[in-house]
């Protein structure tokens, strides 16, 4: 990782740090200096002050000239793109200096960095040297970024959660997730990691499978019964679980629960490719809804 001296000691001076940062958990950010920028940061930061994380903004940088075809053009081209990244990330830093942690009052910690060479190689340094829970993705982000994280084998085997913020959304604490369970045998861990999630800001959490076909009606309930029974239901008093039905697609279901319940976040598993080209690049129903009502998408990758 590549953090200028002088970063580092302002980040250090501006946040007294009492909770110890090896017990932390990180919110991964790729930020390019867009608008982009500020709605992914935003959602980060206010995650991070609910769940007491530490948010790693993250910039990559590579050159245009090749290190073999002339290194000095390569090397100035380098330190210029560093130099230019560190002010601007100066600039991001004073926008959340007054941002605290819930309950305690101490500064967020927001690590500024920059990275140099490929951003496939950068990305597995940054997973492997960090206890990363959380990607988040702007709709407005590149294609090569989105391209990277959503499809990157190192995040995809971390099993860590990508949440995608439509354009033009505003930040507001979470009050109602729905996540939609589709039975693969992880359902449960997911739903335990989201009812820390939710925990903190106290928001309601629905569990949802969508059955599309009437003769496995009774068999999906007894399923999600089952995952209910993992779960005191007194202790959690905000977790409900059910399934509805809709005979022409999961995806058609999923609209029409959105349209009626207005949630903040839909929390869903979605392994192909395809998926995220569609969410990203199409006017599918999900997805406009997403982009209309400014709902952010968490997406779990399945390992392969």
């Amino acid at each position: 990782m590549v953090l200028s001296e002088s970063l580092q000691k302002e980040q250090h001076t501006q946040n007294t740090i009492l909770i110890p940062k090896k017990n932390m958990e990180h919110i991964l950010v790729p930020i390019n200096f867009t608008p982009a920028t500020d709605i992914s940061l935003a959602h980060a930061v206010g995650i991070a002050q609910a769940s007491h994380k530490v948010v790693i903004m993250c910039h990559f940088v590579t050159s245009t000239v090749p290190a073999g075809a002339n290194m000095t053009l390569h090397k100035r081209e380098v330190k210029e793109k560093h130099d230019k990244a560190h002010m601007e990330m100066r600039v991001l830093l004073t926008q959340y200096a007054n941002h605290t942690y819930n309950g305690t009052g101490q500064p967020v910690m927001i690590e500024p960095l920059v990275m140099e060479g490929h951003p496939d190689d950068a990305t597995e340094r940054i997973m492997q040297d960090n206890a990363i829970a959380m990607i988040v993705l702007s709709h407005k982000d590149s294609n090569e970024i989105k391209d990277l994280f959503l499809n990157n084998k190192v995040v995809r085997e971390a099993n860590c959660p990508i949440l995608t913020i439509p354009e033009d959304a505003i930040y507001q604490p979470l009050q109602y997730v729905v996540y939609a369970a589709n039975f693969d045998g992880n359902d449960a861990k997911r739903i335990r990691d989201l009812i820390e999630l939710t925990s903190n800001f106290d928001a309601k959490l629905d569990c949802l499978h969508v059955c599309t076909d009437g003769k496995k009606l009774r068999e999906e309930n007894e399923k999600m019964q089952e995952l209910q029974a993992e779960f005191d239901v007194v202790l959690f008093s905000k977790l409900s679980f059910k399934v509805i039905r809709d005979s022409k697609s999961v995806t058609n279901g999923l609209e029409s629960y959105l349209s009626n319940h207005q949630p903040d976040m839909l929390v869903m598993l979605k392994a192909e490719k395809t998926f995220f080209k569609k969410l990203f690049g199409s006017k599918e129903s999900i997805r406009k809804m997403a982009l209309d009502n400014g709902m952010p998408i968490m997406i779990y990758r399945q390992p392969k």
